[in-house]
């Protein structure tokens, strides 16, 4: 039987940190900005862009996307103390970078009419008039979804299941951006870009070391 006066498993001290950072900054950025003073946005639409039909049903990744991202930086922050906090870091200052361009390059899009009456069709009009057409260069869906799998790479603690689970379902975000016309072709690679030189910029940074354990 577990003794009486055994220590409970204590809270690594940059678990609360790095949570509310990561998604603290990411109400603040992509809410704040929308109420910034920005000069008159950009269409990044291209001819590709344009052809790419609205399929409602891609909502449906496209809002699961939100439970994804809490699993996944949990499974990230917990599984290894240094890459949890390097990812976590990187990710703030990613959202960061994205929203100095919100500010200062916003970006918008023409979306199509919603037709039809079913499940779908309805949540894509919920999400329209919910989400503006703004904020879009770089896609945050799709930097968060990068992130989640991004920071499973050569993370031994995680298996090869979960890591393949992860880069899946950012190839799915990616099409659901699209095919749910919340952003262009642009706002993928771009989002992309940002993550990795973000990680760069941890790995020099090396933010672990703000978190010294305690023995």
């Amino acid at each position: 039987m577990p003794e009486k006066n055994a220590k409970k498993p204590r809270i690594p001290r940059h678990l609360p940190v790095c949570f509310a950072w990561v998604f603290g900054l990411q109400l603040l950025v992509y809410y704040g900005t929308r109420l910034l003073p920005s000069p008159a946005p950009h269409d990044l639409s291209t001819a590709w862009d344009r052809a790419i039909p609205l399929i409602p049903a891609w909502v449906a990744v496209y809002f699961l996307a939100y439970i994804t991202w809490a699993a996944g930086f949990w499974r990230i922050l917990t599984a290894e103390r240094v890459r949890g906090i390097r990812v976590a870091f990187a990710y703030g200052i990613a959202l960061i970078c994205c929203g100095v361009c919100f500010v200062l390059f916003p970006c918008t899009m023409t979306r199509p009419e919603v037709v039809g009456d079913g499940f779908f069709a309805a949540l894509t009009r919920f999400l329209y008039r919910v989400d503006a057409p703004a904020n879009l260069l770089p896609s945050i869906h799709v930097l968060a979804s990068y992130f989640c799998w991004r920071g499973t790479v050569g993370c031994r603690a995680i298996g090869r299941g979960e890591k393949v689970l992860f880069f899946v379902f950012f190839l799915l975000v990616c099409l659901s951006v699209l095919f749910v016309r919340q952003h262009v072709l642009a706002d993928i690679p771009t989002a992309v870009l940002t993550a990795e030189l973000c990680l760069l910029l941890a790995r020099a940074v090396r933010p672990e070391r703000v978190f010294r354990e305690r023995a």
